[in-house]
């Protein structure tokens, strides 16, 4: 697992694609998980507007997101055009374009900005409005002061395999059964014999923000008895192939 240009990337050891509606149920709470366990922060986007800002009324557009670790609403202002270039048969050069639409240029930071995404962009730069519903699955980060973002700093998000897997899995995971107990019986019933507790699951970080209410994904403890056989040594999580892993994920 790890987040390439902001979004969820998973690659099981199987080599079998991954059901997009898993990708879409899990996809926030993995990514929550690994940043929360970095101290990292990261905005979802969720809508736009234009208009003229500032005592220049300087036409732009607003992007607006909302903080995925506490879900403050924060935005950022990139520079646009809100006038027709060119006449048409429905208005001339200079009006206004219909509420939403903008134009942008190829030195524009927000064209800049787009591009950085590594999302589609549009043969025609004017019906670039029409494209933005796609930046909802792409996970930015950028400096923040107050509720505002720079624009210039806003980049996707970007955790390779390695830090998302110490991210989600404990380093205090428990280890392989291998010692014994001092006080552990030596005398073993005939036919059958206690098992130790089950394994337990993989448990979501605590969060003060209202993602703690997710369900902990955790076993409860039970005794079970039954002729006795070898028992299998069980995996810890660091020793679960990805496929592991994820069943255990979904299954919960």
């Amino acid at each position: 697992m790890s987040i390439e240009l902001g979004q969820l990337a998973i690659q099981p050891a199987s080599g079998k694609p991954v059901p997009p509606e898993w990708i879409s149920t899990n996809r926030a709470r993995l990514c929550r998980e690994a940043l929360m366990s970095l101290g990292l922060d990261a905005f979802e986007y969720t809508d736009y507007s234009t208009g003229h800002y500032g005592k220049t009324r300087s036409a732009g557009i607003t992007l607006r997101f909302v903080s995925l670790m506490n879900g403050q609403s924060v935005y950022a202002v990139f520079n646009a055009d809100l006038t027709r270039q060119r006449n048409t048969a429905k208005a001339k050069a200079g009006a206004p374009l219909p509420k939403g639409q903008f134009r942008i240029g190829k030195r524009s930071h927000f064209y800049k900005f787009w591009m950085g995404t590594g999302l589609p962009f549009p043969r025609r730069l004017s019906a670039i409005h029409d494209y933005m519903g796609k930046l909802r699955n792409v996970l930015l980060t950028g400096s923040l002061a107050g509720d505002r973002v720079d624009a210039g700093s806003l980049v996707p998000v970007s955790l390779s395999a390695e830090q998302f897997r110490k991210a989600v899995l404990p380093d205090n995971s428990r280890t392989r059964s291998g010692q014994l107990p001092d006080n552990i019986r030596t005398n073993v019933p005939d036919k059958e014999m206690a098992i130790d507790h089950e394994p337990q699951g993989l448990q979501t970080i605590p969060t003060t923000c209202a993602s703690n209410h997710e369900n902990k994904l955790i076993r409860k403890d039970e005794y079970k008895t039954f002729p006795y056989t070898p028992i299998p040594t069980p995996k810890t999580p660091q020793d679960q192939s990805v496929d592991e892993w994820l069943d255990a994920y979904g299954s919960a």
